[in-house]
């Protein structure tokens, strides 16, 4: 008996739970003590610990950003932001300063160097992947669910390998190192090694484990083909469109024929780029849009859309650039803006459908086109309820 216990103790080390067997009795609790807590006994209660903090990390010669954020398990961004860096470049003696995160060890594990990227404003998997030094294989095979190859969404979570590369698998009920192992083919020992297992028994469902040596193929071709098709439609849409465009085109672009208004349109061929008090150059210019414009090359002639007089034709000092006015009567006015050359002078009658200038961009103008107004009583109108269509 002695020698087992001597036997035993060679065994124990700092920290083991031992059982020690004692007699039942001694096991009762003197039940009127128990039920009144010694009168001079403090209660402390013990604040949860932290899960978050930083570390105050000095650069080593041949540290990176991407380096230092894989071991820690924190995040590129995040470190330049709080160490107040501009640039990706370190330089040995840097401090900084590296926010991490304690997991909970409810938490399901991920493999060493395997972090979560969270996808932000104008990423793509090129991108990313060329910040992390990886192969876009590499993080289709660490996120074998993902959807596309092209439209990734704002704010969803990656898995980024920035150490060993692999297939990153859930581990399922009932699974264990040695049946994963078996099935992918991979040797027991590079499975355990690859993911920092030195317990196989602490591994639990819910677990994050990469498969070295195994892409994800078939994903990566299932992408593809889905990348495909994604193109194929865009071209069919961007197609569609242009059709639909040039059928309206067609309809309104022609010098002949008059609306029941009496009124023609200023341009023989055009494209409508901002309708009046379109919302989209309202957001774009902060400005309300107070005519039509008809985007054209630049010299493409303008006409008169209506009998009348030139009241203005010149310089404008409110964004127009050279421009012409002419007046129709009965309160009638029309206004053609962003002239390179204007071919009328103040004063001039002009019949409808006469030479009056050339588009231009002039003003303010972000490219060549003619911004035409309609005024009744010197109040905008919509002009596209006066010009034939």
């Amino acid at each position: 008996m002695a020698r087992r216990f001597t036997e035993l103790v060679k065994l124990l080390f700092a920290g083991t739970l031992l059982a020690i067997p004692i007699s039942p009795l001694d096991m009762l609790p003197d039940l009127e003590e128990s039920l009144q807590p010694p009168a001079d006994e403090e209660v402390i209660v013990l604040e949860p610990a932290p899960t978050y903090g930083v570390v105050f990390h000095r650069v080593q010669p041949g540290e990176s950003l991407v380096l230092l954020a894989g071991r820690y398990g924190s995040d590129v961004g995040a470190i330049k932001e709080l160490s107040g860096l501009k640039k990706d470049l370190l330089h040995p003696g840097q401090e900084l300063k590296i926010p991490i995160e304690v997991k909970d060890e409810s938490e399901p594990r991920l493999p060493p160097g395997v972090q979560e990227y969270t996808v932000g404003k104008g990423d793509t998997l090129e991108k990313i992947a060329k910040t992390y030094g990886l192969r876009i294989i590499d993080i289709v095979s660490a996120n074998p669910d993902l959807a596309s190859l092209d439209k990734l969404p704002l704010g969803a979570k990656l898995y980024i390998p920035t150490k060993s590369k692999g297939l990153l698998i859930t581990v399922g009920e009932g699974a264990d190192l040695g049946s994963i192992a078996a099935r992918y083919g991979v040797k027991l020992d590079d499975l355990a090694q690859t993911n920092g297992i030195t317990d196989p028994l602490s591994l639990r469902p819910g677990d994050k484990l990469i498969i070295p040596g195994v892409a994800a193929r078939e994903a990566m071709a299932r992408l593809e083909e889905r990348r495909k098709e994604e193109r194929r439609l865009a071209e069919e849409r961007r197609r569609r469109l242009a059709a639909q465009r040039a059928a309206r085109l067609r309809q309104v672009a022609y010098r002949g024929g008059t609306s029941v208004k009496g009124f023609q349109w200023p341009l023989s061929s055009f494209r409508i780029t901002a309708y009046y008090h379109d919302a989209n150059y309202y957001r774009r210019f902060r400005r309300v849009h107070t005519g039509i414009d008809l985007a054209a090359p630049q010299g493409t002639p303008i006409y008169a859309a209506k009998a009348g007089v030139v009241t203005a034709a010149g310089w404008s000092r409110v964004g127009y650039g050279y421009y012409v006015k002419i007046n129709h009567g009965g309160g009638v006015e029309t206004l053609y803006g962003h002239m390179s050359r204007i071919a009328v002078r103040k004063g001039q009658t002009v019949k409808q459908g006469s030479l009056i200038g050339y588009v231009g961009r002039t003003g303010f103008a972000t490219g060549p086109h003619l911004h035409f107004e309609v005024r009744i009583g010197g109040r905008t109108q919509n002009p596209w309820s006066f010009l034939p269509h």
